[in-house]
């Protein structure tokens, strides 16, 4: 929770003021000189007084989303895994459809250190290796040497010429090298 601490200052009229305009021009004309020393402390605030008032504005953060059962490394989460106090939670539409990395218990809080995207290639599965240069595309098969989610760096084994090579995910079982 979020707390901020702010000090307001308030002018309030230190006398109800004339009831009419011409109440107040003869009250001009019977008032005391403004410039004596007990009044100089009000000349900014005119015929009112000045105070001060600390106020403590808190600002409640979203609870956080927890596992609503044990959920193991590899699973991908869906709305009915996460539970949370707040009915109508942001959290939720980012965290649905991400891969558990490590196994998160039920009750304990997820944290995106244990989230990641859903992998797309498993370890020592067969993938289609493209290699593509302006008008020249070429495609082969080749065995993952490591797993990864799109966009990641993954080393493959073309199956032809067993030379490992360095690729992109791209998709489901497929990569593509430069």
């Amino acid at each position: 929770m979020q707390r901020i601490l702010a000090v307001i200052a308030i002018a309030v009229t230190a006398h109800a003021g004339p009831a009419s305009a011409e109440d107040a021009a003869s009250a001009d004309k019977d008032a005391a000189p403004k410039n004596t020393a007990a009044n100089a402390p009000h000349e900014a605030f005119g015929d009112a007084l000045p105070i001060i008032a600390a106020v403590r504005v808190e600002r409640k953060q979203p609870s956080p989303v927890k596992a609503a059962r044990h959920l193991r490394a590899g699973t991908v989460l869906h709305a009915s895994d996460l539970v949370s106090e707040d009915s109508a939670h942001d959290a939720f539409a980012a965290l649905v459809g991400m891969e558990v990395k490590r196994t998160v218990y039920a009750g304990a809080v997820i944290n995106h250190s244990n989230i990641g995207p859903p992998t797309l290639i498993e370890r020592n599965a067969i993938v289609s290796l493209e290699f593509e240069r302006g008008p020249l595309l070429i495609t082969t098969e080749g065995r993952a040497l490591d797993a990864g989610a799109e966009g990641d760096m993954v080393r493959v084994m073309n199956l032809a010429s067993k030379i490992i090579l360095s690729a992109q995910v791209v998709g489901p079982n497929k990569v593509k090298t430069q």
